[in-house]
């Protein structure tokens, strides 16, 4: 990371602007002497304005300063999302190295994706509706499970989260493939919880580009979506991948909402072509009362909460990078802004 703090050198400064106990903020501030930290429980923009001092170093926060004028010495930010789609662009300032939060919600995205398969596989809805009519059923076979063992999962996005979600399939017996946009690339050295993921890329039995998603498509049992929106990502689930899909899959889309043709997707589920869809993302947040995609009954809406209750996790984060911050050592999940990602 250039611009890094001189370890030889005096005061470290770093503002937060996030939602961290007093503890926890204490426990930032023992990592170092040199350390010296302005914290807000606050995250709006008003209250990274109110910290953003004209010596401050770094800023742990979801945007910069509204004024760079006022912190010429500010050389790091980290955010406490995955996405940075309101942060990158031509703008960004020079000398400042973005670092986002890539690893930190993998646990909880993971968990939600494979508790969303297993409700599928398990026929959960079908046996609560059955439940609710108070009797044993005429057909109890119509409510077995289906095993997930040998079935196919398509992993469109194989950063951090995506890695976790395919340890936890091949946990399940599952078959991987992943789609990233750059293949040649298996090693993530980015941020992981111990025992989380696959830093190494073995998991999957093929990892290839996006040009050959709607190839690999086709044998999907299950399609979870990962990505962050880019300029290549948006829409890249588009009305030829839903169509190469298989009429029984199911798509569990955990990234962004543009990197789906919602509109065909709509059509798609309507039109009896896919198995369903688990959506926790949308084009529009909140989804309009008026999308259709609350009236399928082959459709499960949550409001974009599969990465919630990660707190833990940011703070292992923050505590790493700002260990490093303060050593002028290289920072984890550092992003390319032009790329997004």
């Amino acid at each position: 990371m250039s611009g890094a703090p001189d370890p030889a050198a005096g005061d470290v400064r770093i503002g937060i602007a996030f939602p961290f106990t007093e503890a926890e903020i204490d426990a930032l501030r023992a990592l170092s002497p040199r350390l010296r930290l302005r914290a807000s429980r606050e995250t709006d923009q008003a209250a990274i304005d109110e910290i953003a001092t004209e010596d401050l170093d770094g800023l742990i926060a979801q945007a910069l300063p509204s004024d760079r004028q006022r912190t010429p010495s500010l050389r790091w930010l980290q955010v406490m999302s995955a996405g940075i789609d309101s942060l990158s662009g031509p703008a960004w300032p020079r000398g400042v190295t973005l670092t986002n939060a890539r690893g930190a919600y993998a646990g909880r995205i993971g968990q939600y994706t494979i508790a969303a398969i297993l409700g599928i596989a398990e026929r959960h809805d079908a046996r609560r509706e059955q439940q609710s009519t108070g009797s044993w059923p005429d057909d109890p076979e119509r409510l077995v499970g289906r095993p997930l063992r040998g079935q196919t999962l398509v992993i469109v996005g194989y950063g951090g989260i995506g890695r976790e979600i395919a340890r936890l399939a091949t946990a399940h017996g599952m078959r991987v493939l992943a789609v990233k946009s750059d293949p040649a690339t298996r090693i993530d050295g980015g941020f992981r919880m111990p025992g989380t993921g696959d830093p190494e890329g073995s998991l999957p039995e093929r990892i290839v580009g996006l040009d050959e998603l709607a190839a690999v498509a086709r044998e999907a049992d299950y399609l979870s979506i990962t990505l962050p929106i880019t300029e290549r990502s948006r829409g890249a689930v588009s009305r030829d991948v839903l169509a190469a899909l298989p009429a029984h899959a199911w798509i569990v889309n955990t990234g962004r909402g543009p990197v789906v043709d919602e509109p065909a997707l709509d059509a798609a589920l309507a039109a009896g072509q896919l198995g369903g869809a688990v959506l926790d993302v949308f084009g529009e947040e909140p989804l309009p009362a008026s999308s259709p995609l609350w009236r399928r009954s082959n459709v499960v809406i949550t409001p974009h909460v599969s990465g919630a209750g990660a707190h833990e996790e940011l703070l292992a984060l923050a505590r790493e990078n700002v260990r490093r911050f303060v050593a002028g050592e290289p920072l984890l999940n550092q992003v390319d802004v032009e790329r997004g990602y």
